[in-house]
């Protein structure tokens, strides 16, 4: 066999036993438009392919085991449906409630309290004085019917979408915390003086989360099939986050972006956990913790 012939001789990138895994390892690599060929051999199965495609099936490959728990955590389930502990719709009633309320609260001053004062995020209230209450309870605080309204619509819509990937103790809860760590980005980026309020820093926080959950993270390709996630979840973010003179642009990009680490980070996990439902049960518990927690602490100090 000549040098030219050897170096277009296919490349084995995986051995192994179980046949179905190997088929499963050769249409994965098919679907990530390599040639792969399945060759049953002595040790079990093996899967080929181009020398050119070799370190880049390696590491689909090796994604492949981590995402679906095969190889070296055998056993595990390769798919998993989140887990639905309550319903979407009686969540989604009780982020309505709760925004209704403190809406409510702050227009009559309930409790002779000063709502938007104690609540809003002020940049040097949480920069300098350390109050990171306030990036959780300035996502309650809405300035007019209009604002809550397109918060209430638009986080529903996006939160359930999260809540199909995650189930939705896990949705909620990681869009109030990613909520929250936007407002505190926005509150270093801006003037010591900026305010901020509305649910809308969460709301880009769960397009960030969905568009890096939804998102293959390999290495970049040029395919409208890889950047299509991120691609449409920055599309969203423009075309719903810049607005009139009211609008907190720094607050919906800070917020995406928190959104996409936090999700980022949650695609390298186990997706087990989403189908765990005491997870989602303290999913749930979280998210009223730090919502509750959050004003005990405005309202003390």
């Amino acid at each position: 066999m000549s040098d030219a012939d050897q170096q277009q001789a296919p490349v084995r990138v995986r051995l192994t036993e179980d046949g179905e895994l190997a088929r499963a390892y050769a249409l994965t690599l098919t679907a990530m438009d390599m040639r792969a060929l399945l060759a049953s051999e002595e040790g079990g199965y093996a899967v080929y392919v181009a020398p050119e495609d070799e370190l880049r099936a390696t590491w689909e490959l090796d994604q492949y085991d981590s995402e679906n728990a095969t190889g070296a955590a055998a056993g595990k389930k390769p798919f998993v449906k989140p887990a639905i502990v309550v319903s979407f719709s009686t969540t989604a009633l009780a982020y309505a409630a709760v925004l209704l309320f403190f809406f409510g609260a702050a227009r009559r001053g309930t409790f002779s309290t000063d709502w938007a004062g104690e609540g809003a995020m002020v940049a040097h209230h949480v920069t300098s004085d350390l109050e990171l209450w306030r990036t959780v309870t300035a996502l309650t605080l809405h300035l007019d019917l209009g604002h809550i309204a397109s918060n209430l619509a638009f986080g529903i819509i996006f939160v359930w979408l999260l809540a199909k990937e995650t189930g939705p103790g896990i949705a909620w809860a990681s869009t109030v915390l990613a909520g929250a760590a936007g407002n505190w980005l926005n509150a270093l980026w801006q003037a010591p003086t900026h305010t901020s309020i509305g649910a809308s820093t969460a709301v880009f926080a769960a397009v960030g989360l969905l568009a890096a959950l939804r998102h293959r993270w390999r290495p970049p390709e040029f395919s409208l099939r890889y950047w299509a996630p991120l691609g449409g979840g920055i599309m969203l973010m423009a075309f719903l986050g810049f607005g009139d003179g009211n609008t907190d642009i720094g607050a919906h990009i800070c917020g995406f972006a928190a959104g996409l680490a936090g999700g980022y980070w949650m695609s390298r996990k186990d997706k087990a956990w989403f189908g765990d439902e005491q997870r989602q049960v303290d999913g749930l518990k979280l998210t009223a913790y730090t919502i509750a927690g959050a004003w005990a602490l405005a309202l003390m100090f």
